[in-house]
């Protein structure tokens, strides 16, 4: 289930961070020393809809794009470190487009109540809800029989029906444990497997998008939304934990082209002009043609992102959204953007259990992080840096 070699004593210091998208390709090299990690560069080459599931002129030109970003990191590491830093292993996401998800719950009546929870028991209801998700990931609408298990990560833990961090040494009558769990498309996997021996690099971890996001997650009950170029991401934490994620296909590209059929030029123009908007770089007048450009679009993607969200909540069994929504990614910070988003989450009936909370992950320091990039940059890079808090 991705873990480290078991060989391994203790992790590699250094790690290369890669998320290869069809849009764009990120890069960085980080050093991990406890719980500080370390941004020693970091670098952005575009990926020109190049998918590395696919044929092999693809990953031929894929992998020259990839090991370009990667040694232009690699060389930007010694300003920082002295010397130049070339990991041998490397951590990539898994886009969540390639996957499927869902929570799986064990229940284990105890035989003595009275008697103190030991840690044979809790190892045990570990290994039945590690079964369970095994069993049950194959039969996901959407996956296939030849579709690989990835990572399962606890969900929860209640005693006697009461949320419990770690009953070990408590009594009660019932143990509950839900885990959530990831399949993959097989395609993706091989795909990432032959860029990492092309690339000459160990991969340490492969690890589903969503469950790297949710560790750099400042609050406990959230809804995240990762709006990148094709699509978004949006996953739904509990209890600081990751309990559902899907998928919207429906992302910055969507409003380009849209605005590329709008003003009847080409998509390079249409994106430029997006990118100016979000700048907050044009006149009035053109701002106004541009916002009346997108009110449809936008409507569009909020719908279909709210009844996205709608699902995750049926499945979750809850009623109300937390709390605290975070949005990142390279589209996020298209104006307008999540005041639709919220307004259909409001036409939709999906209410907060409280107003809530925006903000822009990586827009300002990451939590146990250093020389991370900050701003745009740093909203655009959050996804990819997550993967050093799965080491």
């Amino acid at each position: 289930m991705n873990r480290p070699p078991a060989e391994a004593a203790s992790p590699p210091r250094y790690f290369s961070l890669l998320d290869v998208g069809t849009d764009t390709i990120k890069t960085a090299v980080v050093e991990v020393e406890a719980e500080q990690v370390t941004v020693l560069a970091h670098s952005l080459a575009p990926a020109g809809g190049r998918d590395v599931a696919g044929g092999r002129a693809q990953a031929a030109a894929l992998t020259s794009v990839v090991n370009a970003a990667l040694q232009e990191a690699e060389d930007a590491t010694e300003t920082l470190a002295g010397r130049k830093i070339v990991p041998d292993d490397a951590l990539f996401l898994l886009p969540e487009r390639a996957l499927q998800g869902a929570c799986f719950t064990v229940k284990q009546q105890r035989a003595h109540p009275a008697e103190p929870i030991t840690r044979r028991e809790l190892d045990a209801l570990w290994e039945r809800a590690l079964r369970l998700a095994r069993q049950k990931l194959p039969t996901l609408p959407g996956a296939g029989a030849d579709w690989v298990p990835q990572t399962v990560t606890p969900a929860g833990l209640w005693l006697d029906d009461h949320l419990a961090n770690d009953p070990l040494g408590l009594q009660g009558r019932t143990l509950s444990l839900s885990v959530y769990g990831t399949i993959c498309q097989p395609a993706i996997l091989r795909g990432l497997q032959q860029l990492a021996e092309r690339l000459e690099v160990n991969i340490y971890r492969l690890v589903p998008a969503s469950q790297a996001l949710a560790t750099i997650v400042p609050a406990r009950d959230a809804l995240t939304l990762n709006v990148g170029a094709n699509g978004t991401d949006i996953s739904l934490l509990r209890r600081d934990a990751l309990v559902a994620a899907c998928y919207v296909p429906l992302g910055g590209a969507f409003f380009t082209q849209i605005m590329s059929h709008t003003f009847r030029c080409n998509l390079p123009d249409a994106e430029a002009l997006k990118v100016a908007f979000a700048a907050y770089a044009l006149s009035e007048g053109d701002v106004e043609l541009v916002e009346r450009s997108l009110q449809q679009p936008l409507r569009r993607w909020a719908g279909a992102a709210a009844e996205a969200v709608g699902a995750m909540l049926e499945a979750d069994g809850e009623t109300t959204l937390p709390g605290h929504l975070y949005f990142t990614g390279g589209s996020a910070f298209l104006p307008g953007l999540q005041e639709a988003f919220l307004a259909a989450l409001k036409e939709g009936g999906f209410p907060f259990a409280r107003s809530p909370e925006v903000g822009m992950l990586g827009q300002s320091a990451l939590p146990g992080f250093r020389n991370e990039p900050s701003g745009f940059r740093g909203i655009l890079f959050a996804p990819v840096l997550s993967l050093a808090r799965t080491i």
